[in-house]
This record gives structure tokens, C-alpha cells and sequence, in this order.
């Protein structure tokens, strides 16, 4: 009788289990819907009681039985999100919660949201960053977004550049917290300064386009946010140690109170590197350190930040011919093979390898003493590098003064001191080595072996050229909400800089004194000394005030904005090397700096009452920004957005005074006008978004003014009328094929030309016609950056914290930069064809590299544990970055081609290996 039991029981349980076993997995990850963030301990309730928390990483999982759940989700702090999910199989889900209350970088940063902000934008998420940085510049990880182009330049640390639909990171805005961080005089970005930030880095968020900014600032090509670790985040400790190519090593520490008992959140880190550099003779050395403290008052709350990243690196300065790198890729690329020969019969350095750096040279420092000469061991002697520091500051007071009214103050100090370390002429090349001869330049100095430099005069010195600057500014901002669908915004963006710049001795170089020749009006006959200045010697100032305001309506599928912004820049130029006058009796002296004037038996210098300083007058010009767009969402999962704007932009300061002082004249503001498209998908397991830009850009200004005699007299202008279009359309798409593999892919297309074809009038003080300046660059693309732009990545999460992600990217149709200046067809006619059309400039050969990133996490106790390593361009492919055409430092032709391009070289295969340790 058992037996029957026995067999029953067998069969009911084999014809049962398929029902039993009609059981699927749900898994999905919570993140903060403003920062990307994952949010750790987030409830995800399938019933009531019910349910599970988020892991370190987000992520939660449930095992549950076919039917239709309603999926509740609840974090301090955030809104609940629910969701109704019919499971019928595995499943993978995703919530982003909302903050209750604003925060601050939502009233200041102008963080854009998925399906509210009507603009295109990218997230770079700290996971992302940490998985795939691995030692470079900031901005070289951002090549994973649509229409950027980031590059390494000449290789040195820190020196990378990026451009975003065409436009040079002049016209890219960068904000630190809310703080705009671009140069004040020249609008450039020098990210040596940042090293370090990725240790308390929250998100990164890049703005394509005019962006959502309230601010007054330069975006005409996109945004970059960037925020930072603060009491809102979790507590922990992080130490991170991380190796690499050419004796790279970086030991960094991180420290997050988050919100402790007392209303304190303190956030510290530091990081130190060290390295050798992939290129020749580019070793770095820096430091970061960052401290935030944040202090929780009632409404209110107040915090300190301190950072900076003292820093110094070797530098690959000059572009060279392709074939001084690898004269067989230089064929390859259209090189002519009988123009390398030629090049290489005139000594310039031919096949050198791809980590060739001109910008260097062998020295014996040989000593001579009374008795003997002493001849030491000969020493590598870098000509370009590079040393800064620039601390910043900040003290924020958030105020939350009900609920609808929000107001953030922010007064912030830039201090930066450094400069550039470079050889007074550049030094013939040395036949044997094919460096630069800095031997023959100091024996000349050192008056060895020859004897005919007997007070040991320098010819050539090593210098610094200096520039440090002093930058305060106060930044208000205010959000009211007038009512349930509208809200008002708006503040006052106040600055002031000062930037000084002169170049000083640095090294003799074996002699004992120089004079200084290179001083702008005239010879200086006074002996210089190691620290003297010398060359130039002036102060820029720069004022800037701004009033911005923005008006919001949000009501159920519809989000718009219109924003208005003003501004009022100020410049003014002090030269103190330009000869000063004084008054004395029935003359006027002319003193220069450093000189000394004898007039009827008394002695007069620059330090003399009296003297009247070189300085300009201010020159204020104003300018404007109106900017309105319209997020529309169709349904549940898809969203359609359109953004319009015009913007006034003052000049920068290179294009309003010259090197004399002298004020240019025709001075006209840089005007654009864009418009962008845009529609979003967003599925349980996928993700799309396109859209297509225009922007007219009018009156681009060249590097800096024309200068040119007319009728013996000197004129100085800018060339107006010069105007790009620059269009194209941007896709990306992400993909979850499975729970634990994720395709990422990205493409991006430009058509970004010059339509200038005119004629420049120039005009006197009096508006009387005087010259005209033809050029003809209409129909020429703009160079500078790589047209089209293709992404793939892979990651794979083998098991639980092991992954791997191959990452393919591709750059075409990247022409050499150049100026439209140069097509006059009356100065240059090479630069036509024979049927009168402008020459396009030489097309750099189109390339791909892949990257490989892979690492392990696993818990012991309550320490998280990860080990990462990244091989960056595995297959080790040749490949142009960055390109000038007709270089005019080059042995060249104006031939338009692979002959007269100067280049630099992509980086070859490094590798970054990483232990961090979180607790």
C-alpha cells in the first residue's frame, strides 16, 4: 500500500512542479532621477510588508510568481514612484524618484531632467566614470556622448581639449557646482587644473546646444555640469590605489560624512600622481585636495568648499609633420614620398616614433672653475612645461524659505598663479640625437670652448611665461512658484578678474646675464637676472554683471520654459613695459619699465610720483541671450522636445585691445541662433533618443584682430561677417539584451561649413571707408574637430560584481583646422583651385580604437572590495588627433594637403590597473 503512496506522491510531483516553478525573477535598479545616482537602502514593495531593499549599487531582485504586480518604491527624501508590472517572464526595471524639495544644484547647477528639460543632454554617472576613466583627462570620457570630440592634443597631462558640434571649449560652457570656471579673458578650459575631481565627483552631465543654464555663458556648443559630493550623500571612506603605463601611479583617499547628528556633513579627499608620461619627456606630478563642509541651520544651508590641484607636467607643444612621427603612415595619409625625402636631406627629424616630442634636448650643465672643468653627465632637458595652481573657494548659504520659495547665494575666489616654461628661440636640431641643441646654445652662453663670449652674455635663456589671475564673483539665484504650473526663477551673476601676464627669466643657461631685445617698442639695454621680467609685462581686467530670469509651466504631459539673461562686460588693458610718461617741468619723459632717465641732474624711474601708467580706458559691451523650449510627453514611455534661442556674445578680450593698447576698431558681437529637435523613448528594457540641431553662427572671430598699414598709418580691426552653419543629428541608443548585458551605441553626423564669402569694410573713427579685406571661405568645412561619430559599447556582468565592457568608438570626416582669413584671393591665390572655388582643407584620415575595461567587487564585512583594469586603444592603432593646415611653423607648402599639415598623434596602448576599498 505504501508503495502506491510512494508513486503517487512521485507523479504529482513531477505534473505539479511546472506549476510550482512558474516563478520569474524581477530585478531593476532605483537612481536619483536629477544626478543618475543610484539610491542604497531604497524600499521596493511588491505587497504590503512585502518586498526588499536596493543594494550598494541601486539594484534590488525579486523571485515571484506569475501575476500583475503593483511595485511601490519609497526613499527618504524622494517621492514614491509605483509602477503596475504584469510578470510573465524575467523582467528588468528601472526607477528614477524625484526630490521633495528642491536642492541646490537643481536651482543652481540647471541639472536637465529625462522628459521634463526640453534640451539634449548626456549623463555620465560616477560608476561609469569610475569604470572607464582609467587615468585620463575628464573630458576624454566624454567622447561616450553624442557629437563631442575630445582629444589629448600633444599627449602632456592634463592637456586634453574638447570640442561639442563643432565648437572649440571657448564656446563650451564648464560649471563647477553651479560656478562657471572658463578663462575670463580667453574663455579656454585648462584641465590640469581639475585633476583630482573624479574622487568626489556626484555626476556629469554635458548640455549640447544653448543648454538649460540660466546663466549669461558662452553656450554655444553645450554645457558640461559638473557637481560634487555634499551632505546629501552617504557616509563612507575611500581608498583607491591605481597604476599604470610609463610608472603612472595615483593613490587617492575620499571621505563623506553624509548628514550627521548636529546638522555637519563634512566631505574630504586628496589624491596624488606621478608619472612618466606616454610621450617623451611629459612626466606630471600634481596634487588635489577638496574639503566641503556643510552646516544644516534651520531653512537653511550653508556650506564651504576649498579645492585646488597644484600641479606640473612636460608638454608636447608644436605640431610636426606626420613623417617626423612614421614617414610609411605619412604616405599612407598622402604625404608625397620625394617631399619626405627632402624634409629629411634638411635635417628635420624623419620616422621618430609616435611618441616623438620636439620639445626637448640633451645638456652637459659643464662647469668652469679656476683650476679645472668639470663636464657632468648630460641631462634631459624639457622646453615645454607647464605649472599651475589654482585654488578656488566658495561659501554657499541654500535657503528654503517655504515651500515655494528657494534662494542660493554663492560668493566664490579663484586665485590661480603659474604659467609655461619654454626657450627663449627655438633651438636647431642636433643631428645625432635629431632633438633640440641645448648644448651648443649654453656652451655659447658659458663662453666654452671658444672664448669669444667673454662677459658671458645669454643669447638664448630658458623662461616662464606667467600668468596668474585673482577672480571673485557672487552668484543669486531664486525659484518661486507662482502656482501649481507655473514657477519663476532668476538672479544676478556678478564677476571680477584680474589676469597678469609677463614672461621672467627662469635659467641663464650657463651665462651670467641677458639683455632683453624681445621687449615690444624697444631694446632694453638693462641687464637681466634670474627672476627679472622680461618680454611683456600687463594686466587684464575683465568685470562681468548679468541678470538672468526664466519663466516654467508644468502641467501632466507638458513642460516649457522662455529665458531671458543680460549682461555687461567691461575690459581693460595695463601695460607696463609700453614706455610711462612724466611730466617734468617743460617736458614729458617716456621711462620704461626697468629703465632709469637722467633729466637736468635728476634721476627718474618707473617708481617716480607722478608717472602715468599705460592703461586703457574700460570698454563695456553689452550682450543678451532669449532661449525658450517645449517637452511634450506622448505617453508613458516617449517624448518630443523643441528648443529655440538667439545670443549676443561680447567679443573676447584678444579681439578688443591689441599688444599697444591699442582698442580695435569694428568691434562687433559674436550672434547665434540654433534650434534643436528632439524625441525620446524610454522602455523597461530600452532606450532611444534623437535629435537634430542647427546653429548660425555669425561674426566667429578670429584668433584676434587684423593689423595692417594703410596709407602709412596702422589700422586695427576685426573681420566681421565671417558665419558658420553648423547641423546634423545625433542618435543613442541603449539596449538591456539580458538581465546582466547592456549595449550601448551612439551616432552622431555634423555638416558644419563656413557660408562666408564677402567682403570686410573697414572704416575709420569718423565712419569714413578706408580698406576692404575680401576673403572667401563659403562652402569649406570647419575644421577642428571630427564631423561623424560612432560609439558601440558592451558590458557584460559575468556574475554578480564581475563585468566587462568593450567599448568601440570611430571619428571621420575631421578636417585641419585653419583660418578663413587666409582665403584673400588677391594675398593667397594657392588658396583657390582652378576654377576659382576655395580649397578645402586636408581631410585627416579616419580612425577607430577599442578599449577594453573589466573588474571584480565583492564584499567582507562592511568593506566593499574592487579591483578594475582598462586596456585604452588595444589594437594599438596609428591614428591624427588634431591637425593644422599650412602650418605656418613648419618647413611647408601651401599646398592644402598631407604635405603642409602639422600634426599630433593619438596616444598608443596604455593600460590602468585599480584596488579601491569603500567603507
Amino acid at each position: 500500500m505504501w508503495l502506491n503512496y510512494f508513486v503517487l506522491l512521485i507523479f504529482m510531483t513531477v505534473f505539479a512542479n511546472p506549476a510550482f516553478a512558474q516563478k520569474y525573477t524581477l530585478t531593476g535598479i532605483v537612481t536619483d532621477k536629477t544626478m543618475g545616482e543610484p539610491l542604497i537602502g531604497a524600499n521596493v514593495l511588491y505587497a504590503e510588508g512585502k518586498g526588499t531593499v536596493t543594494d550598494i549599487d541601486g539594484k534590488f531582485s525579486l523571485e515571484l510568481e506569475k501575476d500583475t504586480y503593483e511595485i511601490r518604491v519609497s526613499f527618504i527624501g524622494f517621492e514614491n514612484a509605483v509602477r503596475q508590472v504584469e510578470l510573465n517572464r524575467d523582467m528588468f526595471i528601472s526607477f528614477e524618484l524625484k526630490t521633495i524639495m528642491l536642492n541646490e544644484v537643481e536651482v543652481v547647477g540647471d541639472l536637465a531632467r529625462t522628459r521634463e528639460t526640453p534640451v539634449a543632454f548626456s549623463n555620465v554617472t560616477p560608476i561609469q566614470m569610475e569604470e572607464q576613466l582609467a587615468a585620463q583627462d575628464i573630458p576624454m570620457i566624454l567622447n561616450a556622448t553624442p557629437g563631442v570630440y575630445a582629444t589629448q592634443q600633444g599627449g602632456g597631462d592634463g592637456d586634453a581639449r574638447i570640442n561639442i558640434r563643432g565648437f572649440n571649449q571657448r564656446n563650451v560652457a564648464v560649471m563647477l557646482d553651479g560656478i562657471p570656471v572658463n578663462d575670463m579673458e580667453n574663455g579656454w578650459v585648462y584641465w590640469s587644473n581639475w585633476f583630482g575631481l573624479d574622487v568626489v565627483m556626484r555626476n556629469t552631465q554635458v548640455q549640447r546646444g544653448l543648454g538649460a543654464s540660466k546663466l549669461a555663458i558662452p553656450s554655444v556648443g553645450g554645457t558640461i555640469n559638473i557637481t560634487t559630493k555634499g551632505i546629501d550623500d552617504k557616509k563612507g571612506l575611500v581608498l583607491k590605489q591605481e597604476v599604470g603605463t610609463a610608472g603612472y601611479l595615483r593613490t587617492s583617499v575620499g571621505l563623506t560624512t553624509g548628514r550627521m547628528d548636529n546638522g555637519f556633513g563634512v566631505t574630504f579627499a586628496g589624491s596624488y600622481k606621478q608619472g612618466n608620461g606616454w610621450v617623451d619627456q611629459t612626466q606630471t606630478k600634481g596634487y588635489f585636495y577638496f574639503l566641503r563642509v556643510d552646516k544644516e541651520l534651520g531653512d537653511h544651508i550653508l556650506s564651504f568648499t576649498a579645492m585646488g590641484a597644484p600641479q606640473e607636467h612636460g608638454q608636447r607643444s608644436y605640431m610636426k609633420h606626420i613623417s617626423s612621427f612614421d614617414s610609411a603612415y605619412a604616405v599612407e595619409s598622402g604625404m608625397d614620398p620625394a617631399f619626405i625625402g627632402e624634409l629629411d636631406s634638411t635635417g628635420i627629424p624623419t620616422n621618430m616614433g609616435l611618441r616623438y616630442n620636439p620639445n626637448w634636448g640633451y645638456l652637459k650643465r659643464i662647469k668652469i672653475t679656476e683650476t679645472d672643468t668639470i663636464i657632468p653627465n648630460r641631462e634631459e632637458v624639457s622646453t615645454a612645461y607647464n605649472y599651475y595652481h589654482k585654488p578656488m573657494f566658495s561659501l554657499r548659504d541654500f535657503w528654503n524659505v517655504n515651500d515655494r520659495l528657494y534662494i542660493s547665494n554663492i560668493a566664490y575666489l579663484s586665485i590661480g598663479t603659474g604659467g609655461g616654461r619654454s626657450f627663449s628661440t627655438t633651438p636647431e636640431y642636433d643631428q645625432e640625437t635629431m632633438q633640440q641643441n641645448l648644448q651648443k646654445e649654453y656652451n655659447a652662453n658659458l663662453n666654452y670652448p671658444f672664448g669669444f663670449n667673454k662677459d658671458r652674455l645669454s643669447s638664448d635663456i630658458m623662461r616662464n611665461a606667467v600668468n596668474n589671475h585673482f577672480w571673485f564673483g557672487l552668484l543669486s539665484t531664486f525659484d518661486y512658484e507662482l502656482s501649481e504650473t507655473f514657477s519663476l526663477s532668476g538672479g544676478i551673476d556678478l564677476r571680477s578678474y584680474k589676469g597678469e601676464h609677463y614672461r621672467e627669466v627662469h635659467d641663464l643657461f650657463g651665462g651670467r646675464f641677458y639683455f632683453d631685445d624681445g621687449n615690444q617698442n624697444e631694446w632694453d639695454s638693462t641687464k637681466k637676472y634670474v627672476g627679472d621680467k622680461i618680454g611683456y609685462y600687463n594686466d587684464g581686467l575683465v568685470r562681468w554683471g548679468g541678470l538672468f530670469g526664466q519663466l516654467k509651466y508644468q502641467k501632466e504631459k507638458l513642460t516649457a520654459f522662455i529665458n531671458l539673461t543680460g549682461s555687461y562686460t567691461g575690459y581693460k588693458r595695463i601695460d607696463y613695459f609700453i614706455p610711462r610718461l612724466l611730466d617734468v617741468e617743460d617736458t614729458t619723459l617716456q621711462i620704461a619699465y626697468d629703465q632709469k632717465v637722467e633729466y637736468k641732474g635728476q634721476t627718474y624711474d618707473h617708481n617716480s610720483p607722478g608717472l602715468r601708467v599705460n592703461e586703457t580706458d574700460w570698454k563695456w559691451i553689452p550682450g543678451f541671450t532669449v532661449k525658450g523650449g517645449v517637452n511634450y510627453n506622448l505617453n508613458d514611455y516617449m517624448n518630443v522636445f523643441m528648443n529655440m534661442g538667439y545670443m549676443s556674445k561680447a567679443q573676447r578680450f584678444n579681439n578688443v585691445f591689441d599688444y599697444n593698447n591699442n582698442l580695435f576698431g569694428d568691434i562687433e558681437n559674436e550672434k547665434v541662433q540654433a534650434l534643436e529637435l528632439g524625441y525620446s523613448l524610454y522602455g523597461n528594457n530600452a532606450a532611444v533618443n534623437i535629435n537634430t540641431y542647427m546653429t548660425v553662427w555669425k561674426n566667429k572671430p578670429s584668433d584676434r584682430g587684423l593689423t595692417f598699414v594703410e596709407d602709412d598709418e596702422l589700422r586695427r580691426v576685426n573681420i566681421n561677417d565671417m558665419n558658420a552653419l553648423h547641423k546634423g543629428i545625433e542618435f543613442e541608443f541603449a539596449y538591456r539584451i539580458l538581465d546582466n548585458l547592456m549595449l550601448e551605441s551612439l551616432l552622431s553626423i555634423g555638416d558644419w561649413k563656413w557660408t562666408s564669402a564677402d567682403t570686410a569694410r573697414i572704416y575709420d573713427d569718423n565712419g569714413q571707408l578706408v580698406s576692404k579685406k575680401p576673403f572667401n571661405a563659403k562652402g569649406l568645412y570647419v575644421g577642428d574637430a571630427a564631423q561623424v561619430q560612432k560609439r558601440e559599447s558592451l558590458r557584460w556582468e559575468i556574475i554578480q560584481g564581475l563585468y566587462s565592457t568593450v567599448v568601440f568608438t570611430y571619428f571621420g570626416y575631421h578636417y585641419a583646422d585653419f583660418n578663413p582669413l587666409d582665403f584673400d584671393p588677391e594675398e593667397n591665390p594657392n588658396s583657390f583651385d582652378k576654377e576659382g572655388n576655395p580649397r578645402q582643407s586636408w581631410k585627416i584620415p579616419d580612425y577607430c580604437t577599442l578599449d577594453i575595461h573589466a573588474g571584480y567587487s565583492w564584499r567582507i564585512h562592511d568593506a566593499k572590495i574592487s579591483i578594475r583594469a582598462s586596456i585604452l586603444n588595444l589594437l594599438n592603432e596609428k591614428y591624427i588627433t588634431d591637425a593644422e593646415n599650412n602650418d605656418e611653423y613648419l618647413y611647408h607648402r601651401s599646398t592644402f594637403d598631407a604635405n603642409s599639415a602639422g600634426v599630433f598623434f593619438g596616444l598608443g596602448r596604455r593600460f590602468n590597473l585599480s584596488m579601491k576599498i569603500t567603507l
